[in-house]
């Protein structure tokens, strides 16, 4: 139950992203004991697991609409334009400008 009230408030907080303290205790536990949660049940840290869950979020919007790149970034907590290509790059290995092109 605890994993599961974790990952709804981040998919509830995609577009603002709660730190991950803040969901821990949201959710009645250490952060310590939620990534030990997460480890045991996905076997990634809920920060890794949040940052996927984001960008699966922006490449939808990516690839579904014609939202422009900054209001995507914005829309999935991203600090800048800059900083979500460059996160959605690592992840999905194109740029996301080269992913709707193509």
């Amino acid at each position: 139950p605890r994993l599961a009230q974790a990952i709804r408030l981040m998919e509830a907080h995609v577009d603002q992203p709660l730190t991950i303290d803040a969901v821990a205790k949201r959710a009645g536990v250490t952060a310590r004991t939620l990534e030990s949660i997460f480890r045991k049940s996905i076997g990634e840290t809920p920060g890794a697991y949040y940052l996927r869950l984001r960008l699966s979020a922006a490449r939808r919007l990516v690839v579904d609409t014609r939202i422009a790149m900054a209001d995507i970034a914005g829309r999935t907590g991203f600090s800048s334009a800059a900083a979500f290509s460059r996160a959605f790059s690592r992840t999905f290995g194109e740029a996301p400008v080269r992913l709707r092109r193509g």
